[in-house]
């Protein structure tokens, strides 16, 4: 079993994610060519993640698709 990032080693990840959600949309701007690719870079952060940032990771990463206009801002979740 791969062990498991807590928040510090998490949280640079999902930096690094923002920085490439934004050159992917630049690239594959239509939502049906964007999500794929950039759910598998969040999928990996996701599975990296302990069990105690794994909801902070999930909200963060759902405020990124909020932000770049993928998701409804009513899913807002704080």
């Amino acid at each position: 079993m791969t062990e498991k990032l807590a928040w510090a080693e998490i949280e640079p990840r999902l930096r690094q994610l923002r920085l490439s959600a934004d050159e992917l949309k630049e690239r594959f701007p239509d939502e049906a060519d964007f999500m794929p690719r950039f759910a598998d870079l969040a999928d990996d952060i996701l599975e990296a993640a302990n069990d105690a940032c794994y909801d902070d990771a999930s909200v963060r990463i759902t405020d990124m698709l909020i932000d770049l206009g993928y998701v409804p801002a009513e899913h807002r979740q704080h």
